[in-house]
């Protein structure tokens, strides 16, 4: 599902994005991954109330999470991307 979330959100299909990781989300509620792309596509969509909500869920699972440490370990490899996903996960909240 990963796949298709990233083919979504690098398209600029947020909603498309949105609606598979909360498919992600329904069978494993603690997927650590699907929560942080949900913060980006919800930050992206203008959804701040939704985006801060998604970066709690971030925190709780990974009390450590650093956006310049993910921003380190990414393997996307299109800088560009990267730096609209950080910028993204900055303005849900996440440090």
């Amino acid at each position: 599902m990963y796949i298709l979330d990233y083919a979504y959100r690098v398209t600029g299909r947020y909603k498309e994005a949105v609606k598979t990781l909360k498919s992600v989300l329904s069978r494993n509620p603690n997927d650590y991954g699907a929560h942080l792309n949900l913060a980006a596509a919800y930050s992206e969509l203008g959804r701040e109330e939704e985006a801060r909500a998604e970066a709690a869920e971030v925190l709780r699972i990974n009390p450590n999470f650093s956006v310049e440490v993910y921003g380190r370990i990414t393997s996307q490899r299109d800088q560009a991307i990267t730096e609209r996903t950080l910028a993204a996960l900055r303005k849900a909240g996440l440090k």
